[in-house]
Order: structure tokens, then C-alpha cells, then sequence
């Protein structure tokens, strides 16, 4: 009995653990297993800022003469509004026009070729006609050689005549032997040539320095860089007289398609899953106290994060960090506003901030 009321401690420590710790498991397994998980859409709606930068719907565009050369004119300055294919600068053309006139020459050789080949092919049936009447005449030579050889024979041995005629006759039945297969080779040869290839080849000549003289006029209308659409010459990097080449270090010109004006505004990864299409914008300048404020809205977000478009080395930005492009229409009037000027973009529906607000930048 003693023995028996010993234990009992040992099963009330017992129970008291159990009593402790099961509830601090069930609490430990609800909070990992037992939560739905936070979507998206619980996200509580909050104010993103961020700077970005005016743009055109359309990107500002270098522009870049395609062939090497000296630039003889340029026609345009900067800021200027140019309408589509509106001529922005000139190349010197002399080389390429000096292509164009042997090209045009090559090709003259080239239809004269193509001339000739066609009348041999309208002379060809009367050369076969021909060829087939020279078989026939070595032909008719050779019978009458040999006929006429077997007649010395006969005399030869009446010793009617000498041999030296008899070996005279001989030669000349060789002769005409030869001279007949001479004439049936040519004939065989002539039966399977084709008139047409020849006439097919000079016409292929001709289409190739056609097409040559179409890439040296080309050549010469690309000397002329022309405006591709309506829009604006916001930079000229080059002058007359100055060497240029495609693909150097910069562009001849950088030229802004006409279209609206819009925000291309730069997300850190945190803010991402906070903006959608469709969401309300406010931007001002992002060096103006007294900036006038516009309102726009979220045309769409980037699918990627890459690095930021804006110089490597720019004050007061961190560009090592990357970032996902967020595009940003902007309503009313834009007068005032300039490609690439820094503004700070407030995403969302809560203005409170508008005012003190700014956009992180990490260094």
C-alpha cells in the first residue's frame, strides 16, 4: 500500500507536463499548419513612392546614319519639330553615286549579253540545219573517195596506173573518213546542247547587276537620314564635315516620337505585389517644393527586374540596384514637363503622404 502511494507523485508530474505542453504543440502546429496563407489581395492597400522619369509612350530613339562617311549637311537643330521623312542630315555622296554609274554600266553588259544569248537561240535551229548538211557532204565525200579508190585498185593491178596515185587515192579515202567523223561528233554534240540555258544564264546576269544597281541607289538615298515619324530632334551629336560611322559611341541624333508623355517610374522588389494596372498616380518634380501635381494612373508594371535605364554614375540615385519599370500615363496638361526629368511618383489612393513623402533610395 506504501509501495502503491509512492507512485502517485511521479504520475502527477506527469500529467502536469502533459497538461502544459500540449497546449504550446497545438498552438505551435495551428500557427504553422493551420493559417490560410496571405494572398495578395490582403495586402493592406498603402501609398508606394518611388521616383521615375518623363518619357514618351513611344522611347526617345538614337538615330544613326547606316553607311560610313563625312557628314556634308545637317539640317536640323535641336528641339526642332520635324514632320516624317523630313531630311535631318547628309552624308557626302560622290563615292557611292560613282557605284551607281558602274553598276548601271555592268548592268548595260549584262542586257547586251542577254541580247545575244536570245539571237543565238533564234540562229540555233539553222546551225543544226547547217551542221546536218556538212554530215551529209563529208558523207557524200567519203563514199566517193572510197569508190573511187577501189576503182585505182582494179587498175593497180592492170598496172594501168602507178602506186604513188594508188597511196595518193588511199590518203584521201582517210581524209574524208576522218573529216566525216569529225562532222557526225559535231552534229552529236550540237543535238544535245540546249539553246536555253544559255539565254536562262545571260537573263540571271542581267537580274544580278539589276539588283546591284538597285543596292548603289540605295546606298546613295541612305546618305540622307530622314525622320522615321512626327516627332521632335531633342539632340544633334554630330557636325559638318565630321566622320561618322554606324554602331561608334554615340548616335548621330536622339529623336523623340510624337506621342503622349508618360512616366516610367522605377519599383524596388518590395513594391511590387502593392501596384497593379489601373491603380491611381500623383506625380510632382522631385526637386520642386512648390511642384505642380498631376494625376495619372498605372498603365502596366514590368514582368522582369533588371537594372535601372538612367546613368550608372546619377546624383542622389543608387543605380546598382534593379528594379522593375512601371509605366504611367499622365493626365492634363503636360506643357512645362521634359524628357527625362526626375519626378516622384505617389501609387495609390491614399494622398496624406503626398506632401512629406519620399522615395527611399538605399546607397
Amino acid at each position: 500500500m506504501n509501495e502503491g502511494m509512492r507512485r502517485w507523485p511521479g504520475v502527477g508530474w506527469f500529467l502536469l507536463f502533459v497538461m502544459l505542453v500540449a497546449p504550446l504543440l497545438a498552438l505551435s502546429w495551428w500557427l504553422r499548419y493551420g493559417r490560410p496563407p496571405a494572398t495578395p489581395s490582403e495586402l493592406p492597400e498603402l501609398t508606394v513612392v518611388c521616383l521615375g522619369r518623363v518619357d514618351g509612350l513611344h522611347p526617345v530613339a538614337a538615330l544613326d546614319v547606316p553607311l560610313p562617311g563625312r557628314v556634308a549637311e545637317v539640317f536640323v537643330s535641336e528641339g526642332q519639330e520635324v514632320k516624317r521623312g523630313t531630311p535631318l542630315l547628309q552624308l557626302e555622296d560622290e563615292a557611292y553615286r560613282l557605284r551607281v554609274r558602274e553598276a548601271e554600266a555592268a548592268r548595260t553588259a549584262a542586257e547586251l549579253e542577254k541580247e545575244a544569248a536570245e539571237q543565238d537561240r533564234r540562229a540555233w535551229p539553222y546551225r543544226l540545219a547547217a551542221q546536218q548538211t556538212a554530215v551529209a557532204a563529208a558523207r557524200e565525200r567519203y563514199e566517193a573517195a572510197r569508190k573511187l579508190l577501189e576503182e585505182k585498185l582494179k587498175a593497180g593491178k592492170l598496172q594501168i596506173i602507178g602506186s604513188v596515185e594508188l597511196l595518193m587515192a588511199e590518203s584521201e579515202v582517210r581524209q574524208s573518213q576522218k573529216f566525216l567523223e569529225a562532222e557526225e561528233s559535231r552534229w552529236r554534240e550540237m543535238q544535245v546542247i540546249n539553246p536555253d540555258l544559255k539565254v536562262r544564264l545571260a537573263e540571271t546576269r542581267y537580274q544580278s547587276a539589276q539588283i546591284a544597281v538597285l543596292q548603289a541607289e540605295k546606298a546613295v538615298r541612305d546618305c540622307v537620314l530622314v525622320a522615321p515619324s512626327d516627332g521632335v530632334v531633342l539632340r544633334v551629336q554630330v557636325q559638318k564635315g565630321e566622320t561618322v560611322a554606324p554602331g561608334g559611341l554615340q548616335s548621330a541624333l536622339l529623336f523623340r516620337p510624337e506621342g503622349p508623355l508618360i512616366i516610367r517610374a522605377e519599383l524596388e522588389q518590395e513594391f511590387i505585389g502593392r501596384v497593379r494596372e489601373g491603380m491611381p498616380a500623383w506625380i510632382q518634380d522631385d526637386a520642386r517644393v512648390d511642384s505642380p501635381i498631376w494625376k495619372g494612373r498605372v498603365l502596366r508594371v514590368a514582368r522582369w527586374i533588371t537594372r535601372k535605364r538612367t546613368a550608372p554614375v546619377e546624383p542622389g540615385e543608387w543605380n546598382e540596384s534593379r528594379v522593375a519599370e512601371c509605366l504611367i500615363s499622365i493626365e492634363g496638361d503636360t506643357t512645362g514637363l521634359l524628357i527625362g526629368q526626375r519626378m516622384r511618383v505617389h501609387i495609390g489612393e491614399n494622398r496624406a503622404y503626398l506632401a512629406s513623402s519620399s522615395p527611399s533610395n538605399p546607397r
